[in-house]
C-alpha cells in the first residue's frame, strides 16, 4: 500500500471490511489533498491520514483499526520495522487524547514504524 497510491475508495473499502460506514468526508478529503504534496515525506503524509482517522472519527466504526490497517499496509510497502504493540498504543493514545499536532502523530509514528 503506497501512501501516493491510496484512494479514498480504497479507504472506504478497508473500513467496510471492519464493519464501518461513512459519517463525513471532509477530514479525508484534507488529508488526501496533503497526500499528493510531493514535498511532504512518507511520515508527515501518514500523519495526516491518522490524524483525519482517529481524531476526526469519519467512520461509524471501525476508525482505529482502519489507521493500525493503514499504517501496517505503509510500513511494509516500505520494508519498515513494526512495533505492532508500540504502533496500537500510539494508536489509541491519539484516538483517546485527541491528539491532533501533526508534529506528535509524526513522531509517534516514526517511533513505532522504523
Amino acid at each position: 500500500m503506497n501512501i501516493g497510491k491510496i484512494t479514498k475508495k480504497d479507504l472506504l473499502r478497508i473500513n467496510q471490511g471492519f464493519g464501518g460506514n461513512l459519517r463525513s468526508d471532509s477530514s479525508l478529503d484534507f488529508a488526501f489533498h496533503r497526500l499528493e504534496n510531493k514535498k511532504l515525506g512518507f511520515y508527515k503524509k501518514l500523519s495526516y491520514l491518522i490524524r483525519a482517522l482517529l481524531v476526526d472519527h469519519p467512520f461509524s466504526d471501525g476508525n482505529k483499526r482502519t489507521a493500525a490497517f493503514v499504517a501496517i499496509g505503509f510500513a511494509q510497502e516500505n520494508n519498515k520495522e513494526i512495533d505492532r504493540e508500540l504502533l496500537i498504543h500510539h494508536i489509541v493514545s491519539i484516538s483517546k487524547n485527541n491528539i491532533h499536532k501533526i508534529r506528535n502523530i509524526e513522531w509517534r509514528m516514526k517511533n513505532a514504524i522504523k
